[in-house]
């Protein structure tokens, strides 16, 4: 069993901030919202005794083979292959708000059930991903709905055939729920995708997809976002299962956790007595052998759970059971109404141009020039106490990604020019001048992987220099080559990054492609083709690296989530930070 690739995506809090008092601007206050843009069908896969239709919101498939006929052919008389089915399900919101719930009602129409003793079957499914990607196709961010039958069991293996659910060997209806993406950037896209698997032939399917944008009224009537159901009990604690013992991390809906099979690692939300999530192991702790999807249900008592794995995110399930708690049963945590807005405010003793901002991956704070050799900034979770260096060494930009903060915590920052360095055998103290920026900053109610040592890399559009844990570097040295977008992709000349993180690059000339390896992943990406391969599953990206001027320009986003880290985009700045741990 190994696990999901990364990180899911998520984007930037943006917040505008000016001296001496705070302004919070949230995209969706002014009216931003997820509108639906563009419906596709995919078309439908042939072969030989399949049958596929699609039209609108519906799905009819059969296989059919006599007995005698074919590889696949009925192995006895009374049980001829003809199964037959059809699917339905209701619209989705033309409009959806950030983390909001979508449910999709699920129809099965059973006209014939028999499968000839083969493993044949029809897997309904409903998931929300990166736009535009090809029917069977799956990236890092997604995101796969729970299917609750209308007695309100959960469905494991949905749709008519061998080993699915019995619940399923017959018509059904079904609640299909996720919780789509936050907020975005504007022209920001992400999809839905409803369709029925049929096995070989393929899967037939529509998507739906979404963009970031304003919608014709900007004083809608805010709709309901995310469940608050955290269930009876918390997932906290340790547990025997049988892939070793699991010790568990909850955070509000947020699960994260360990197990000892193979140095294993989950990571998912709560919905109700339900986790849903991915899991992964070592080597590559990535998909297709080490990594994939998971789900666990918890007792009433919360004493235990049972639950499913697979490799990756399509085939067939396996069970992982916990057969006894070892800690003590403790209450779910209580739901927040909503989430806390993160909090900054600026001191009168700051100019123009000075500020910080909150992302999901921590604080960004940017200061104005000084004389000096460089910057101190020091933070403290007290007022009166000036705190620590946030570095060992100075800050020779200005401006800083402080990654290493934890979630509902007040900081307070400080920002003092460095006058002289320590001469330590003199016994001489570095020289700092007076503070130039104070700053205060409550942080939400999650940040990206507390309690790991985590580095950055920062780089701005249009700048050929680059932030590694706040050491400013040439992009590409000698050339002054900067960040650009293509198609609202974010596109870099992916050697510094890489080689800054400790990866290496690779470029095949004859097949014009490029190898990047970091962090115990490879990814391949080729010039001008949408085509990725990330440790040697085939994905796709919705831009192409190009070549500019002579250098290779690859999609920041693409390269580095496949690389294990994560990526936010701060609007006001115009950055990308790159975030990793240790």
């Amino acid at each position: 069993m190994k696990k999901f690739l990364s990180i899911v995506t998520v984007l930037a809090l943006l917040f505008s901030m000016a001296a001496g008092f705070t302004t919070v601007v949230s995209a969706a206050e002014e009216g931003y919202a997820w509108v639906l843009v563009d419906t596709h069908e995919y078309p439908v896969p042939e072969a030989d005794s399949f049958y596929g239709s699609l039209k609108g919101n519906t799905i009819e498939l059969q296989y059919a083979w006599a007995y005698g006929l074919g590889i696949y052919a009925s192995k006895d008389y009374d049980n001829p292959t003809d199964m037959h089915a059809i699917y339905t399900w209701s619209n989705p919101p033309s409009t959806i708000m950030p983390n909001q719930t979508v449910t999709l009602k699920l129809e099965q129409n059973v006209i014939s059930n028999r499968n000839g003793n083969y493993s044949i079957g029809f897997n309904p499914y409903f998931h929300m991903d990166m736009e535009d990607i090809d029917i069977g196709y799956a990236t890092a961010s997604k995101v796969i709905a729970k299917i609750t039958y209308a007695d309100g069991t959960t469905a494991k293996y949905p749709g008519i055939g061998y080993n699915q659910d019995a619940q399923a060997q017959q018509s059904f209806t079904a609640d299909m729920t996720l919780n789509f993406i936050g907020e975005g950037r504007p022209g920001d896209k992400h999809s839905l995708y409803v369709g029925v698997y049929a096995g070989s032939p393929g899967s037939v399917g529509v998507r739906y997809t979404y963009e970031w944008k304003q919608t014709s009224s900007a004083n809608a009537a805010p709709i309901s976002s995310g469940t608050t159901d955290l269930g009876t009990y918390s997932w906290a604690g340790e547990w025997d299962s049988n892939w070793g013992k699991m010790l568990i991390t909850q955070n509000g809906a947020s699960v994260t956790g360990t197990y000892t099979h193979d140095s294993g690692k989950i990571n998912g939300t709560i919905s109700g007595n339900v986790f849903t999530g991915t899991w992964s192991e070592s080597p590559s702790y990535s998909p297709p052998s080490d990594a994939g999807d998971m789900e666990l249900t918890m007792s009433a008592d919360g004493k235990s759970f049972t639950g499913r794995w697979r490799y990756g995110s399509e085939g067939s399930w396996s069970n992982w059971d916990g057969s006894m708690r070892i800690t003590e049963v403790i209450p779910a945590p209580k739901p927040a109404a909503t989430s806390p807005a993160p909090v900054i405010t600026t001191t009168q003793a700051n100019s123009a141009g000075s500020n910080a901002e909150t992302f999901e991956s921590g604080s960004r704070i940017m200061w104005q020039p000084a004389d000096g050799l460089g910057y101190r900034l020091f933070r403290s979770t007290s007022k009166s106490d000036l705190g620590i260096s946030v570095t060992d060494f100075y800050i020779t930009g200005t401006s800083y990604a402080d990654v290493n903060i934890e979630a509902n915590t007040t900081y307070y920052y400080t920002v003092k020019p460095v006058l002289a360095e320590a001469k330590p055998f003199e016994g001489i103290d570095e020289k700092l001048g007076a503070a130039i920026a104070t700053y205060t900053v409550t942080t939400g109610s999650q940040v990206y992987k507390p309690g790991s040592f985590k580095h950055f890399i920062m780089l701005k559009l249009d700048n050929p220099n680059m932030s590694v844990d706040g050491v400013i570097q040439e992009v590409d040295p000698g050339r002054s080559t900067s960040p650009m977008t293509i198609a609202g992709r974010t596109m870099v000349p992916i050697r510094a990054v890489v080689e800054a993180m400790g990866g290496t690059i690779g470029w095949e000339q004859d097949t014009r492609k490029i190898t990047l390896t970091a962090r115990g992943n490879v990814v391949e990406m080729w010039l001008d083709k949408t085509d990725i391969k990330i440790n040697g599953v085939s994905q796709k990206m919705d831009v192409a690296p190009v070549s500019k001027n002579g250098r290779t320009f690859v999609p920041v986003r693409f390269a580095a989530e496949n690389l294990n880290c994560k990526v936010d985009w701060i609007n006001s700045t115009k950055e990308a930070v790159i975030v990793y741990e240790e």
